[in-house]
């Protein structure tokens, strides 16, 4: 999104200054656009598969350079916030992608039979795209694949202070996508910081159309120079609270949005107005969320240093957290400040020569107290007209007339109801709009359209985008078989050739051979070499034992490494030339990803039999497997196995070690599934019965391996919670064990023991930053964790009974012996320290943060980390 003051052109008239380029750097110019007229030319010779091919294999770049680009931008531009730039440039590839990859942009797009109409796609050509400041390698990704999805070149105009962002961003996709047949030239940058190079660009003969994202002065130069464009502007969004709106929703979907990025997104919440009814209790809220009420000194002074200078921002101001900004402005705030919010007249005429009523690029929050509806709505009408017209707006209510009233009255193009603006604007998360980073603003703020980007349109169009919640799943296997004797039901299973996957230790213990004997297969084979955390090798092998005689059945006898391999193996028999790469392709929203599973029914039936109690593989859709030294999970339902069988005898034998460290992973899953952004009533009720049976029966297996009853209740709260976190997933405390387990080689449950205690009160606490997630608005994290607690340990009061549940996860890990810490553990310091930045980052990236309640920080999961090697006591080393 743009910034108002920082522009990659300038206010003098081209022809007034073309006069300074020397020749050789017009002779420069013109070599790259007439490569991009060339690239052009033969771009439209490419059919609509070979440019899909192009679109996915740049979108799969940007995806796995997200984290590194957002780096890029942070430390070029020095402002805004590291993971919400790696969430940005997930929209602007995963979301986008997911959005395009069904449309058809060459040749006949529609076909209107009953009006004989029929629409046909041609590009336009070479593109010259001015990107902003504010984000650099997020508009390039997503105006990149844009011009590539319509068959256009395109050439990058970065702005100066970004310029090597830009650079960086357009050479990962320039090498994907020419690989993928790209034509050379249809991807380039001008990084030339001289403002002439811009105005000689605008006018050159060979460029078709200029794509302008940036401040007030570029898109009126663009505007100017008599080609056909599209440009977007800055923006100004109001928000108008009514007394109908759900406060605390409303105040956590403010501080998702105003907080994102450092609020330098343009579609950023800039003036809150509240009704009166309400405003007290909202500014409480906000309070409690960890926002601050400035003082009328505060607010004079951030409005002097912010805007002091005229019509000119200060960047010093630009992206910096409250705390820093305030500390710039000359006072001093606690560093878990997340938002200032800056009391504003109600009066209408000193509201408007108020100076925080414009756009403010940092998380400064204008607050407005509304006597009545008409009120507010004229207030929300007079912030938009301040640097805001035809951008974004909202409004919280649930009153359908006071929505009619507020959509008709403002004049943006997009009006958002019951969701965040700055995260909601961009498309695809909150609601049904096309993704993107090119918000028109309608001839009201000097654009061609109202759309999020869409070239066709040539009038107006205000959207009311409502707020939607995407309906959620339980889904289980068909069929699951427990208690003692379970085991039987394998006569039941019609089979003629076997395989069984196993790992040497089973093998040994004779549990193949009871498998054995509850078959009626003529043949029985057995692949056993499954190790902990089986890599790609030990499943091609497996593969390997399936290809020379297909089996009709396949058994998984064994821990939960042993049944994910199994689902590994038949994923790719049936599907040989499947990627394994493009399997484990990271991503933000499950039903958005890149990753395509094979969807066709199987031709081999998968049954699996557990023989710890704690994984839950046996009845979840994911798999865990060790690749280049990395733990990365397969997610999809169709790696669900058709049977479950739980017979408790089978884990009779475990060893104390194991039974610990596996049921410490049940407990896990069960904490972590109730509080997920993906949990419902239906995971909540298996994840309450699988956490009560495990605080009984855990410490009985532990003291007497030979008492069935509690290996029953056992078996049965493992699988309990499995098809728990099979629906609501998991989150960041397997997250941290997934990281430090596979880089200290530490088994997966007793990493999970030495982070549980921690990341059970790092999500019970206020949140630095909201996840975002439509069907999870106000944050329920606490609530959940005291609900859970009054069910198993009582307590009146929500506090109490979360303080028992805590005390209880405490006293169950004690009575266990589970080390409290990684050094406990042996971890040595030194290769500790050494492994952090890597560790953070891995944890960082991992598939299970996706879920958690909070979102966390880079910094967060540091700290997290090293609460997990000194403990609480020694956190300060």
């Amino acid at each position: 999104m743009p910034n108002p003051h920082v522009d990659t052109g300038s206010q003098t008239p081209e022809h007034s200054r073309a006069s300074t380029l020397t020749p050789d750097t017009t002779a420069d110019v013109d070599a790259v656009v007439e490569r991009a007229a060339a690239a052009a030319t033969e771009f439209r010779t490419l059919d609509q598969q070979r440019v899909d091919a192009i679109v996915a294999a740049m979108a799969r770049a940007g995806v796995r350079a997200a984290a590194e680009l957002a780096a890029v931008a942070i430390e070029e531009t020095g402002f805004g916030v590291f993971e919400d730039k790696v969430v940005k440039n997930y929209v602007a590839t995963e979301f986008l992608h997911d959005h395009l990859k069904d449309k058809k942009s060459v040749g006949v797009i529609e076909e209107d039979h009953e009006r004989g109409v029929v629409r046909v796609a041609e590009p336009i050509g070479v593109v010259l795209a001015i990107t902003p400041v504010t984000n650099p390698t997020s508009t390039v990704l997503y105006k990149a694949i844009v011009a590539a999805k319509t068959r256009n070149a395109i050439v990058f105009r970065p702005s100066p202070v970004a310029a090597r962002s830009c650079e960086r961003t357009v050479t990962i996709l320039r090498e994907a996508a020419e690989a993928a047949g790209m034509p050379p030239g249809a991807l380039q940058v001008i990084p030339d910081a001289a403002h002439e190079v811009t105005h000689y660009l605008f006018r050159h003969r060979l460029v078709d159309f200029i794509w302008v994202t940036g401040g007030r002065k570029i898109v009126a130069l663009a505007n100017a120079a008599g080609k056909p464009g599209l440009s977007v502007g800055p923006g100004n969004a109001p928000i108008y609270l009514h007394r109908t709106a759900d406060i605390e929703a409303a105040v956590v979907d403010i501080l998702i949005s105003k907080t994102f990025d450092a609020s330098v997104i343009c579609p950023a919440e800039q003036t809150c107005i509240v009704d009166d009814a309400i405003y007290d209790a909202t500014v409480e809220e906000f309070r409690r969320m960890g926002a601050h009420l400035l003082t009328d000194e505060q607010s004079a002074a951030i409005a002097d240093f912010a805007f002091g200078d005229g019509d000119k921002v200060n960047l010093g101001a630009l992206g910096q957290p409250a705390p820093e900004l305030a500390a710039r402005a000359g006072f001093t705030l606690d560093p878990s400040v997340k938002v200032l919010l800056a009391p504003l007249p109600s009066d209408l005429d000193e509201l408007a020569a108020h100076p925080l009523v414009q756009e403010k690029l940092m998380p400064v929050l204008g607050l407005v107290r509304a006597r009545d509806v008409h009120h507010g709505i004229d207030a929300a009408v007079l912030v938009a007209e301040h640097g805001g017209l035809g951008h974004t707006s909202a409004v919280y209510a649930n009153d359908q007339s006071v929505v009619d009233a507020y959509s008709a009255a403002v004049r943006t193009g997009r009006i958002l109801v019951n969701a965040p603006t700055a995260v909601g604007a961009l498309g695809g998360i909150y609601n049904d709009l096309p993704p993107t980073f090119s918000l028109g603003c309608g001839t009201w703020g000097g654009s061609s359209t109202t759309e999020n980007v869409n070239y066709l349109q040539l009038l107006n169009i205000k959207t009311v985008a409502h707020r939607r919640t995407p309906s959620q799943w339980f889904r289980v296997p068909a069929n699951t078989f427990f208690n003692a004797g379970a085991l039987d039901n394998l006569r039941d299973v019609p089979c003629a050739d076997v395989v069984v996957v196993t790992d040497a230790l089973s093998a040994e213990r004779g549990v193949v051979d009871e498998v054995r004997a509850h078959l009626h297969a003529q043949h029985v084979r057995v692949f056993a070499e499954v190790e902990p955390e089986p890599d790609e090798a030990t499943i091609r092998r497996g593969v390997a034992v399936l290809e020379g005689q297909p089996p009709d059945l396949l058994i998984a006898v064994g821990g939960g490494s042993v049944i994910d391999a199994a689902k590994a193996i038949r994923l790719f028999h049936e599907h040989p030339d499947t990627d394994l790469a493009e399997l484990t392709l990271p991503f933000l929203d499950p039903r958005k990803r890149l990753a395509e599973y094979p969807q066709d029914p199987h031709t081999l039936r998968l049954v699996a039999i557990p023989t710890t109690a704690g994984t839950g593989s046996e009845v979840s859709p994911a798999a865990v497997l060790t690749v280049a030294g990395r733990k990365e999970t397969l997610v999809d339902y169709s790696l669900v196995p058709d049977m479950a069988i739980v017979d408790p005898t089978l884990t009779l034998s475990m060893p104390r070690a194991l039974t610990v460290d596996t049921g410490v992973d049940a407990l896990t899953h069960a904490l972590e599934a109730v509080a997920s952004i993906f949990a419902s009533p239906y995971t909540d009720a298996f994840c309450v019965q699988a956490a009560r049976l495990i605080f009984d029966a855990l410490p009985r297996a532990y003291d007497d391996p030979t008492d069935l009853a509690a290996r029953t209740d056992m078996a049965n709260a493992a699988t309990l919670a499995g098809l728990a976190f099979s629906n609501a997933f998991v989150g960041t405390n397997h997250a941290l064990a997934h990281a430090v387990g596979a880089a200290f080689g530490i088994a997966h449950g007793r990493v999970n023991g030495v982070f549980l205690p921690h990341t059970l009160r790092y999500n019970a606490a206020v949140p630095t930053k909201f996840m975002p997630a439509p069907g999870y608005s106000a944050y329920v994290a606490p609530e959940k964790y005291a609900q859970l607690g009054r069910v198993i340990f009582g307590g009146r009061e929500p506090d109490e009974s979360r303080r028992r549940l805590f005390a209880g996860v405490d006293g169950l890990l004690r009575r266990l012996a589970i080390p409290q810490t990684l050094k406990e553990i042996g971890v040595a310091e030194d290769e500790f320290l050494e492994a952090l930045p890597e560790l953070a980052m891995n944890a960082f990236q991992d598939l299970s943060n996706r879920t958690n309640p909070r979102m966390p920080l880079i910094s967060e999961i540091t700290d997290l980390l090293k609460l997990g090697y000194y403990g609480e006591d020694d956190h300060a080393h």
